[in-house]
């Protein structure tokens, strides 16, 4: 008897848990570390504004991180990438908005430049402490919790959830603000947690073997961003 093919990535991870959660999880599941686990760490240097009479005594500010790169509005990134465009004209340039996390109060947005098409596109992000939106290139994306990605790693189908810097950087975030162990749920400061945590979860195309990756988003920073294969 010929075995059915296995699903993969995170959608068939989403479909590997109960049933009874499968739509809540599909619904809220998240985003996280979008660069490769292995890549250098990338720096770039931006001028700081000047400051004194005559603007004397500039130095240079070294952005790090997963979305240390800056692009101007309408680049194209290569799926897998995160970038700052600090010249996007308001958020009617960013195209439609498809979610908030969290759903009341101050937090982040995500917007979709191209409703209407179903391959990869660019999408935006805001609600970042330097008013800058984030793009990325993808073809689906949505907001995930905290809660969501516990499940994930803790639950029934962590042995298959690839394990990545995302998962890393959400361990130290969960420790500084939950004060439990690795590997351990937040517990109690769940609801705390999601005031300024979630992940964003994007497929490079729509199908359950698609290649996808995660944002990590915490305090109005990009925590971390990496590639997951399925």
């Amino acid at each position: 008897m010929v075995e059915p093919e296995k699903r993969r990535g995170l959608l068939g991870l989403l479909k590997v848990s109960n049933d009874d959660d499968a739509e809540e999880l599909t619904r809220t599941a998240s985003l996280q570390e979008i660069l490769p686990e292995e890549a250098e760490e990338t720096t770039l240097a931006e001028p700081a504004k000047k400051r004194g009479l005559f603007g004397g005594g500039s130095r240079e500010v070294v952005r790090k991180g997963a979305d240390a790169k800056d692009v101007t509005f309408g680049t194209i990134l290569p799926y897998g990438e995160v970038a700052r465009v600090c010249d996007a004209k308001g958020q009617s340039s960013l195209g439609w908005r498809l979610d908030k996390a969290p759903s009341s109060g101050r937090g982040y947005a995500l917007f979709d430049s191209a409703l209407d098409l179903s391959g990869p596109r660019t999408f935006y992000v805001t609600g970042f402490k330097d008013r800058c939106p984030r793009q990325f290139t993808t073809a689906l994306a949505f907001f995930g919790s905290p809660e969501v990605h516990e499940q994930l790693c803790y639950g029934r189908p962590s042995k298959l959830y690839p394990y990545s810097t995302t998962d890393k950087a959400y361990e130290k975030v969960k420790s500084s603000v939950c004060k439990v162990g690795k590997s351990k749920p937040c517990g109690a400061n769940l609801k705390t947690l999601e005031r300024n945590t979630v992940f964003v979860s994007t497929y490079e195309k729509f199908s359950d073997n698609a290649r996808w990756a995660d944002i990590l988003l915490h305090d109005g920073v990009v925590a971390a961003a990496a590639i997951k294969t399925p």
